[in-house]
């Protein structure tokens, strides 16, 4: 049997408060600002339109975080929320303390709900329009103050009919109030496979395409139709900062003279993003032999590149290393990417990029990038002077123990590294490829102690591939410890936990 706490003073104050509107009503001017929130939280919960459109006229801090409490899932509690903005907008006198300028309809600020008034208002104060960007109203022509709507969509589901009618209205009643209320899409992802069937692009495409930052394309059901279809409005986002692109698909029915053609049009849009600073591409299969194409697209220098699971050509790799757009970067992941035809060249031209990257570079992840004996020497110089590393991951390449060795003395300098992951050495493994745990642990132990020898590691991983049946792998940590985990089985830009 479980006992349930029995509800606080407040709690039971608060339901009673609820259950007689014109009492709540006549109370709000008067309300102590701490008691808003859960009051609010419990008009939502039980969907009291009027009180919930009244409070909204009467909220007495900077932000009102709806998206917490699923802002726009049941349309009606949406149209009361925005009764209530049209309610604070038609006062021509406003007391004071009723200074709401954000609605953010973003799944953000989970705490605020739960916290006292004055961590509330820190809360609400921090993080609007970030880190830059002041809290406020912002001043339009003709002297009108505006109030910002912020949120994010993803149209993973948007084939639910009420999504999309609860945007719609949205939509139109933003439009209809263009001079006082701004309609901020933070960031937008397509993860479905019939978003674009629907009316919800079009509406897209009319409108709030400037304020999106962040842009996220990852459906498996995808190709590059898809795709351009996107990018005929992509140019339009001047804001555009984050651009994720995964799982590409070439159709079969696909001409080379119709690919060259589209591919150009997305490019050219491409060269629109003058404010593009983070480019992640996985698994996109038109990137080999246009890396230079797409690349060349970016005038302002990149932070962060991640090109994994895609296959590039020795041109590619070479464009790569004498980039303009790139020689800031402070985060490069080429994880799982292939060369076609494979050459030990490439590895010079990475190692040319490094040497470039000395003074940025941060986290550097080559898991699973076909490294050898032979291929690592051509990285150790460059690697050994990017000294501000914070991250390195070399998993899933093959290295003997004296590679090994050479490549932790080349980390002599690296002493801001605090996340380091390496394979364990071939030694390890017997003839059928199966580790042999005691000299896992043998020579782990042996890399280790070189690595102490040259600086203080601080969070340090040797791992090793299958080493059971039961699809499990060994880590040995810095502290000695040896674990058993379940087999990271990468594929597509997901990581899949396989439980032994």
């Amino acid at each position: 049997m479980s006992f349930k706490d029995p509800p606080t003073l407040q709690q039971l104050a608060r339901r009673s408060l609820l259950k007689d509107e014109a009492l709540t009503i006549s109370a709000l001017p008067n309300l102590p600002v701490q008691l808003f929130p859960p009051l609010f939280k419990d008009a939502f919960t039980s969907r009291q339109r009027k009180i919930l459109s009244l409070m909204v006229a009467t909220w007495p801090f900077p932000v009102l975080p709806v998206g917490a409490l699923c802002g726009i899932d049941h349309l009606e509690t949406l149209k009361a929320v925005l009764d209530g903005l049209d309610l604070l907008m038609s006062q021509k006198d406003r007391p004071s303390r009723w200074n709401l300028q954000v609605l953010d309809l973003r799944d953000a600020h989970q705490d605020f709900w739960d916290g006292w008034a004055g961590l509330l208002h820190e809360v609400c104060s921090q993080d609007v329009f970030g880190k830059n960007q002041p809290v406020g109203n912002h001043p339009i022509p003709g002297g009108k103050q505006t109030i910002s709507i912020k949120m994010n969509l993803s149209l993973k589901y948007c084939r639910r009919h009420s999504h999309c009618e609860n945007l719609n209205y949205l939509y139109y009643w933003a439009k209809q109030r263009k001079d006082v209320i701004q309609v901020i899409f933070e960031k937008l992802e397509f993860t479905g496979k019939h978003c674009l069937r629907l009316k919800l692009w079009r509406l897209l495409k009319l409108s709030f395409v400037a304020s999106i930052q962040e842009l996220t394309i990852k459906s498996i059901h995808w190709d590059i139709y898809n795709l351009a279809l996107i990018a005929s409005c992509l140019g339009q986002m001047k804001n555009l900062q984050k651009l994720i692109l995964m799982n590409i698909r070439r159709p079969s029915s696909l001409t080379d003279l119709q690919e060259a053609r589209i591919i150009t049009e997305i490019f050219s849009e491409f060269s629109k993003l003058h404010k593009l600073q983070h480019l992640y591409v996985n698994d996109v299969y038109f990137l080999k032999e246009r890396l230079d194409l797409m690349l060349r697209c970016f005038e302002r220098p990149l932070e962060t590149l991640t090109i994994t699971y895609c296959k590039l050509s020795e041109s590619d790799m070479r464009y790569l290393s004498q980039c303009p757009s790139i020689h800031q970067l402070k985060y490069l992941d080429m994880s799982y990417t292939t060369f076609k035809p494979s050459s030990h060249r490439f590895l010079g031209f990475l190692g040319s990029l490094l040497e470039r990257l000395t003074a940025t570079l941060q986290t550097l992840k080559l898991e699973c990038f076909h490294l050898t004996d032979s291929r690592i020497r051509d990285l150790l110089p460059g690697l050994s002077q990017c000294s501000q590393l914070t991250e390195v991951d070399f998993v899933e390449n093959k290295f003997s123990m004296v590679s090994l060795k050479t490549l932790l003395q080349h980390t002599a300098n690296l002493t801001q590294l605090t996340l380091e992951k390496y394979p364990a050495p071939d030694e390890v493994y017997d003839d059928s490829l199966c580790v042999i745990p005691d000299r896992f642990v043998q020579l782990c132990s042996e890399l280790m102690n070189t690595l102490k020898g040259v600086r203080q590691p601080k969070q340090v991983y040797f791992e090793s591939t299958i080493y059971s049946p039961n699809f499990e792998y060994l880590v040995y940590n810095l502290e000695g410890m040896v674990s058993s985990e379940p087999l990271r089985r990468r594929g597509r830009g997901m990581v899949i936990y396989i439980s032994g």
